[in-house]
């Protein structure tokens, strides 16, 4: 619930108003999302005592979406995604249909047991404004949510050094640039993230809103740049470039 401002107080005369007014602050509103209750509770806790105002703890994706499709405009200022257990690419998606709709941007903050490739690139794919790792100082996750609520981008130390290594090593030897998976269209990283998962090419069409053969097509494309003509060989090359994560 938004706070309501104090009433106006009668009129004073020079001398008597303040000699630098300032404006309050205003409450970072937060809906944490994602994993095991007991971790979602300690984390309200720290921000609650630092001032924020966590209002709404949802247990997975599924749950935030209703929350949004119950409010015209969403309660909160920051969403923050605790990212635990196996799927990850899958409640990216998820989380990303869920706020792409939204009137307004919803800043997301990415808090994960790991700083993989994979899920950092997935979570930048899809807009993230931070990403912290569960392991971190308190004082770290403070900062990106005060960052990502101002629209500025703050990512873990550990995660903005492997990025940092990605492109000072993606200049080959004859001096063209090479960054990760560059050969892959978007759409295409996603299909390929989709079928490791194991999804099939119908049960892609369906996810993404597209036919079959146009999938198939995708599917070619992306064997063909990558070099391999199977799911397995697919598989390691997108371990080898991170867009997945093992």
């Amino acid at each position: 619930m938004v706070d309501k401002l104090p009433s106006d107080s009668p009129a004073q005369s020079p001398s008597q108003a303040p000699a630098s007014p300032r404006t309050q602050p205003k409450t970072v509103r937060i809906c944490l999302v994602g994993g095991k209750r007991i971790l979602r509770s300690a984390i309200s806790q720290l921000l609650r005592s630092r001032d924020f105002q966590v209002v709404r703890k949802c247990p997975d994706e599924s749950a935030l979406a209703e929350e949004l499709a119950a409010d015209a405009e969403p309660a909160f200022d920051v969403l923050v995604l605790i990212l635990s257990g196996a799927g990850p690419f899958g409640t990216f998606r998820r989380i990303h249909d869920t706020i792409s709709g939204m009137p307004r941007a919803l800043p997301l903050v990415v808090l994960s047991e790991q700083a993989s490739r994979g899920q950092i690139y997935a979570a930048l794919r899809i807009g993230a404004k931070a990403y912290v790792n569960l392991d971190a100082e308190p004082a770290e996750l403070i900062k990106a949510i005060e960052l990502a609520a101002r629209d500025r981008v703050y990512l873990a130390p550990d995660a903005a050094e492997l990025l940092v290594s990605d492109v000072s090593t993606a200049i080959e030897p004859a001096g063209s640039p090479r960054l990760p998976s560059m050969d892959l269209s978007r759409r295409e990283v996603e299909i390929v993230q989709l079928l490791c998962e194991g999804l099939s090419s119908r049960q892609i069409a369906r996810h993404l809103h597209i036919s079959a053969k146009t999938v198939e097509n995708h599917r070619y494309n992306i064997y063909r740049k990558c070099e391999v003509d199977s799911i397995a060989g697919l598989m390691r090359h997108a371990i080898q470039q991170g867009l997945i994560s093992i």
